[in-house]
């Protein structure tokens, strides 16, 4: 299993170059993602999914309604979607399933002890300017934690104006590894990737 912190860098360029892929490379590399995160992080799909619902909408609306082209309604002149804009939406929904489909299996694979094992090593450059990286690890774990442990519709505000305690596990410990030729294999690759990429872009 490759070291928290390598597996977070996979995931942001993932993330990053599903950006960049054309329309069909999109829709094809976004059902290989959606469909494994729907055989191995089932729950965890549907919880990011149910809570970035509203999100997707409002994308394809938007994007839908507000972009000029050629009217799917033409009955309803102005008021219809456009053709580009759908398109335009799906696109951007398409990126955002991608994004969500791949943090669940980041998660599901990972655990929070090794999310906050993998942004403690990744911060390890703050140190040398005097931050605590284990206080902000941690607190970004808690996050994480109050977020997937809220019942469905509970919002933040709710918490407050009922007073209640939220309470986040007894311990979190920071897991410590050591790269392996592994590790150290993928992060070549994903820097390479990067430098070809920024020289295509150049």
């Amino acid at each position: 299993m490759l070291h928290p912190s390598v597996r977070l860098l996979a995931w942001g360029e993932a993330v990053m170059f599903s950006q960049l892929l054309p329309l069909i490379w999109l829709g094809l590399a976004s059902a290989i993602v959606i469909a494994l995160a729907a055989g191995f992080a089932r729950a965890r799909l549907g919880l990011l999914l149910r809570r970035a619902r509203w999100l997707i909408v409002s994308l394809l609306l938007l994007f839908a309604l507000a972009t000029p082209g050629v009217y799917l309604l033409p009955a309803l002149g102005g008021l219809s979607p456009t053709v580009e804009g759908f398109r335009l939406g799906a696109e951007h929904v398409l990126r955002l399933l991608v994004m969500l489909a791949a943090l669940a299996l980041l998660l599901e694979s990972t655990g929070v002890e090794g999310l906050l094992s993998g942004l403690h090593g990744l911060m390890g450059p703050l140190a040398f300017l005097g931050i605590d990286r284990s206080r902000i690890a941690v607190r970004l774990m808690l996050v994480l934690h109050y977020i997937e442990q809220a019942p469905p519709g509970r919002r933040w505000r709710q918490w407050l104006e009922e007073g209640q305690t939220v309470r986040g596990p007894e311990r979190l410990g920071i897991l410590r590894q050591r790269l392996t030729a592994a590790d150290l294999a993928v992060l070549g690759g994903l820097t390479f990737a990067v430098a070809v990429y920024a020289a295509l872009r150049s």
